[in-house]
């Protein structure tokens, strides 16, 4: 994975606990955001599915509806409700979902 940040965010990265999940778009209209598609957590991975995830707005808008992402995210305490953050420059992946089922398959074993 390449990031895009400098040398002393890369050492706080190595600090904080990140990991990687799968999330997936979705249209959630009248939420508390100025953003209709939103990304929530696949189920099996340990994360609640109304858990929201905070990361690119143009990578939630150039797929369709439902598409099945792999980021790397930490979980994330603001206001009062937690959610999963992804800097919005940082790399993901595109799964199928197949890919999705085998990653989630896995972290259970």
């Amino acid at each position: 994975m390449v990031y895009l940040c400098s040398q002393s965010q890369m050492m706080k990265l190595k600090k904080m606990k990140y990991f990687y999940v799968i999330i997936e778009t979705l249209q959630a209209p009248g939420e508390f955001s100025h953003n209709s598609i939103r990304a929530r957590p696949l189920t099996g991975q340990g994360f609640p599915v109304n858990m929201r995830v905070e990361c690119s707005t143009a990578m939630r808008k150039k797929y369709p509806i439902g598409t099945k992402i792999k980021i790397w995210a930490q979980k994330k305490q603001t206001g009062y409700a937690s959610h999963l953050y992804t800097h919005f420059n940082w790399e993901y992946k595109v799964l199928t979902n197949q890919e999705a089922e085998i990653f989630i398959q896995n972290i259970n074993k």
